[in-house]
């Protein structure tokens, strides 16, 4: 295993044998048959040449069609999982929220999806030493896989930096003077699919140096435990296991690449994982 194989899992995606689904001529999406053909028994879309094509209809009541699409297909178990938190539906990372759907419903409907990932670090005279999350072995989505510090979907409603905030006290403890602290670098992008959808994700990562003094403390449930490791037990772990949460490998490499522990020199994929970090495909 590599660094490498990690982009590759998470960029596993090939769409073609999904349908597409639209909103008059925007893409918001791509599907397979089970919700292709449940869909357009409920009325959710009809087919055209072009793809599928939902209902001309305001937000509000596309919004109330979506939710009653994504409660009747949980009752019939087709929808795996349900979180209750509605995600916002775009056509792209510019494009105004066109209507809102449970979250849960996103990755087998293929839609363009965003997050929030926090890199916790401290620095040491032995140098930088990241706190890793492990997962609750109760989430219904890679339960027990070790994790950034923090990471979070990105909700409707609320800005990118207000939802780190939240994520950063909900998963970790972290005061919002704290989380005010934290650093904007840039965004991880992939199309992934692990056979119960495709997540076409953006992931907003930031970083957040914390005082040696700070322990995390998780107040949602959903961490069985922290531990802080130097960053170079932290790389050797990404490069020879599945450890950690497919996307947390690619957030914790660009934070390695930013922070000159990976280099051009210790490296010899380094100038095809500088390239790789952001190619959102359709």
């Amino acid at each position: 295993m590599s660094y490498f194989d990690h982009f590759n899992h998470a960029h596993n995606a090939d769409v073609s044998g999904w349908t597409p689904w639209f909103q008059h001529d925007a893409l918001l999406g791509y599907v397979q048959d089970p919700f292709k053909l449940r869909g357009i028994e409920f009325g959710l879309w009809r087919e055209s040449d072009q793809g599928l094509i939902i209902p001309n209809e305001p937000e509000v009541e596309l919004n109330q069609l979506f939710a009653r699409f994504a409660k009747e297909t949980y009752e019939e178990g087709l929808l795996w999982s349900w979180v209750g938190e509605p995600f916002p539906v775009k056509a792209s990372v510019t494009d105004p929220t066109r209507f809102v759907m449970e979250r849960t419903l996103t990755a087998p409907l293929g839609c363009l999806t965003f997050g929030v990932h926090l890199n916790g670090y401290v620095r040491t005279r032995q140098g930088i030493e990241l706190w890793v999350a492990k997962r609750s072995p109760h989430k219904p989505t890679f339960p027990g896989k070790l994790d950034n510090m923090v990471g979070g979907g990105q909700p409707a409603g609320l800005g990118l930096f207000e939802n780190l905030v939240k994520e950063c006290f909900e998963e970790a403890g972290i005061s919002e003077t704290q989380a005010n602290q934290a650093i904007a670098t840039g965004t991880i992008s992939y199309r992934h699919t692990d056979g119960r959808g495709l997540k076409r994700d953006i992931l907003y990562c930031f970083d957040l140096e914390l005082p040696d003094s700070f322990v995390p403390v998780c107040h949602d449930g959903e961490v069985e435990s922290f531990q802080r490791l130097p960053i170079d037990e932290v790389l050797s772990i990404i490069a020879t296991s599945d450890a950690f949460k497919y996307n947390c490998n690619l957030v914790i490499i660009d934070f390695a690449i930013r922070h000159g522990v990976l280099t051009g020199d210790n490296t010899p994929e380094y100038a095809m994982l500088c390239e790789r970090r952001n190619q959102l495909e359709g």
